[in-house]
């Protein structure tokens, strides 16, 4: 769908730009277009080309609305009917307007409003605030417009860095937009219309690197259906899914449903209609999964709106055979959401940073994009990304890699205009920036047969174990994933599967590939809980111990044919006897933290083997470390 500027301003008492001080539903006070004038003849030539609208030309549209202003010269809607026609042409909206505000015609300060974002949308700023001036004084939202117009000047004057980079390996004459790029900055998928026409038979397409150069947009085979339209496709941040935007299809719930497919061994599936309540009979577009896997952001012009579109979200559930499984969406609120449209969310790999499009903000006349942040669990007022990343032409999607230095973003290409939408790469500047996160790889096997599996594997932080970082599922041909870290910090990491045994361990931001095997559940099959923690020479679980005890507890809750014995281990610092007791009752800490979680006792039985069963030297504060354990074994 083709994102215009959108002049008409409906409601400016109490309105701004955009930004209202009370916003309402869009449902509610809704304004109403009425024709207003004492002229019988002007009504009728009026109402009669608004009915005839639809058949008549634009050239004869436009001279019948100059004989009814001709017969009543203060009839704003004649006025106000040619500036909509005109949309495409700011100078003539600009000359109907100005002769609207000569003739004092009706709602002049409303006319005035539509003039100044006209001169906006053509990048004359100066032109617009003289302008905005204009409304009268005794209108109540004269200062907070006059403000915020002189913001948008303030951020002129204070350019932020951008030297956007053309694609020229990967771009064609034909239009691509709505970027996506893995975190690794090794997947690149877009939107591109084929007819070079932007949003006309659209396409699924994407490039690998190749001696770090992007090659050329291949079309996805698999998701393209030379019958309809797919198109605002976004791809998870481990490339494990692709969600994309399908219209009118034989299974569609709406005008344009979300989809999904999986990735599997280099190959995607296919296509999946996300369903109810995720889809609606209304119109949705622009989804995002998170990196946690555990959310996606979301278009809608479903009810209630603020304004346009807005954003949704709902939470997700990553199901063992790759199924997604999603919550009844929620509205993202009015401190997001603006009274026109708000559109194309990215969330960031830190699952705190969000970006996206929005025309209602303040912004300098087309699409700008904007960042807002989660703080204590509420996202924060948007701000505008800056002059001249935003200017008067419109943004046609964003995104970033994982570290948060680098993004794409797509703009019309003023150097080639036959090229028209093209794919930049561009620099991000620290104020933007997300927290920077690292992508950690590996793979999962089965421990007994050493073949790949396709496994759950959760990162998490030891400080906030409630929440996932990431979760993702392992290929399940070539055992193959993706997770994701931040750069600083102590992190776990949770690998399972239904019939084998979990694994547990920290996880750091080394580029090392991880291999991780699972064993199948079997009498005598053993596993260390890593991500079990203790204070020196005490049995007190610490709290980051916590998502480990759950861990164990969701196994003993699946499992309930399974009876296990804890076992505990110490190093050699300090006695034999102490560290005997030590060890026992280190595992009986464990057992009892089960027993309360409701884990029956005779399920249950625990043991401590002291310093007797070492698994690395003693002589390292390492392989000390590894000694200091605790075990359970399947009975």
């Amino acid at each position: 769908m083709k994102y215009r500027l959108l002049v008409l301003f409906l409601v400016i008492i109490g309105c701004a730009i955009g930004v209202c001080a009370q916003k309402k539903s869009k449902t509610q006070n809704k304004a109403k277009s009425k024709t207003q004038t004492n002229s019988l003849k002007a009504k009728q030539i009026y109402n009669a080309a608004i009915k005839k609208s639809s058949t008549m030309s634009a050239e004869a549209f436009v001279t019948e609305m100059r004989k009814a202003i001709k017969a009543d010269k203060q009839f704003i809607d004649p006025y106000w009917a040619i500036a909509k026609s005109k949309l495409d042409k700011p100078n003539e909206v600009i000359e109907i307007l100005s002769l609207a505000i000569k003739n004092d015609a009706q709602k002049k300060d409303e006319t005035i409003f539509r003039l100044a974002e006209t001169y906006k949308s053509i990048g004359d700023y100066d032109k617009a605030l003289s302008t905005i001036m204009k409304i009268s004084a005794s209108n109540p939202a004269k200062t907070q417009i006059v403000g915020q117009y002189t913001e948008l000047l303030q951020m002129m004057k204070s350019p932020v860095p951008f030297e956007p980079k053309n694609l020229i390996y990967a771009n064609s004459e034909r239009d691509e937009y709505f970027p996506s790029v893995t975190a690794d900055d090794e997947i690149l998928s877009v939107t591109r219309s084929e007819f070079g026409n932007y949003s006309s038979n659209e396409d699924l397409y994407f490039s690998k690197k190749v001696n770090n150069n992007w090659g050329p947009f291949m079309p996805i085979n698999e998701l393209n259906d030379p019958s309809f339209n797919e198109g605002s496709q976004t791809i998870s941040a481990d490339g494990r899914y692709m969600f994309f935007i399908a219209c009118n299809r034989p299974d569609g719930l709406g005008s344009c449903d979300i989809y999904y497919s999986i990735n599997t061994n280099g190959k995607w599936s296919k296509p999946i209609n996300a369903g109810r309540p995720l889809n609606s009979a209304d119109w949705e577009s622009n989804p995002s999964l998170s990196p946690a896997g555990d959310e996606i952001f979301f278009t809608s012009n479903r009810q209630p709106s603020f304004g346009g579109r807005d954003l949704w979200h709902c939470k997700v559930e990553i199901l063992e055979n790759g199924a997604l499984k999603f919550s009844e969406p929620k509205n993202m609120g009015n401190i997001i959401n603006s009274t026109r449209d708000d559109y194309t969310p990215y969330i960031h790999l830190d699952n705190q940073t969000l970006y996206f499009l929005s025309n209602g903000h303040i912004g300098f006349g087309g699409s700008d994009i904007f960042v807002a942040r989660k703080i204590d669990g509420k996202w924060g007022t948007p701000k505008n990304l800056g002059y001249p990343i935003n200017n008067e032409d419109n943004c046609y999607g964003f995104t970033l890699t994982g570290a948060g230095d680098k993004g794409y973003i797509s703009l019309k290409n003023k150097d080639m205009p036959s090229n028209g939408l093209d794919i930049y790469e561009l620099a991000i500047y620290p104020d933007i920036r997300p927290q920077v996160m690292s992508y950690v790889k590996g793979f999962v096997f089965d421990a007994d047969t050493k073949q790949p599996i396709g496994a759950t594997v959760e990162t998490f932080n030891y400080n906030n174990s409630q929440n996932a970082i990431a979760i993702t599922l392992s290929d399940r041909k070539s055992g193959e994933f993706t997770t994701f870290i931040p750069d600083t910090g102590l992190y776990g990491l949770n690998v399972r599967k239904s019939g084998y045994l979990f694994y547990s361990s920290k996880i750091n931001n080394s580029k090392g590939i991880l291999k991780v095997y699972l064993q199948p559940i079997k009498s005598g099959k053993k596993i260390v809980l890593n991500n079990i923690f203790f204070d020196f020479n005490s049995y007190e679980l610490d709290p980051k111990s916590e998502k480990e005890i759950m861990q164990l507890y969701s196994f003993l809750k699946k499992n309930p044919n399974v009876s296990i014995e804890i076992v505990g281990h110490t190093d050699n610092i300090g006695s034999e006897n102490s560290n005997l007791v030590l060890s026992e009752n280190r595992a009986l800490s464990v057992m009892q933290s089960l027993i309360k979680k409701g884990i029956p006792y005779n399920r249950l039985s625990y043991k401590g083997m002291g310093l007797s069963q070492p698994i690395a030297s003693n002589n390292t504060e390492e392989g000390r470390e590894k000694n200091r354990r605790v075990e359970f074994v399947i009975k």
